[in-house]
């Protein structure tokens, strides 16, 4: 069954691996990998970039993304510093002051392990 969404490509300065969150990047249309909450996630990335550089972005919808961090399922993600997936977890962050969140992860799973998410991105802002 086909997920209707919005998947956009961009170039990216920098090889960018398969299902990790992706984030926005100076100039039109560039991408770079998220590095941790405070990366203004675009997506998910489902294969990564190719020989030019370029990456389509799963940008709404449901998209397969690495765990770095152990889920329940159903919980919301923010990005690690390798574009991984962990738990939102607001009593780990209430130093920061802009908290940006990727979406909710939707099946159960292990650091390491894919899944999916619904990617709905939405910003904290303390």
């Amino acid at each position: 069954m086909a997920i209707p969404g919005l998947i956009r490509n961009f170039e990216s300065g920098a090889p960018l691996p398969a299902n990790r969150f992706v984030a926005a990047d100076i100039g039109d249309f560039m991408a770079t990998k998220a590095t941790g909450i405070n990366s203004p996630i675009l997506g998910v990335t489902e294969q990564g970039t190719d020989k030019k550089l370029r990456v389509d972005v799963v940008m709404t919808q449901l998209a397969p993304i690495e765990l770095g961090g152990d889920f329940a399922g159903g919980e919301y993600a923010v990005s690690d510093s390798e574009g991984r997936a962990i738990p939102l977890d607001p009593t780990a962050l209430a130093d920061d002051t802009e908290i940006h969140v990727a979406g909710k992860v939707l099946e159960k799973g292990d650091a390491g392990t894919i899944v999916d998410i619904h990617i709905a991105p939405f910003v904290i802002i303390k």
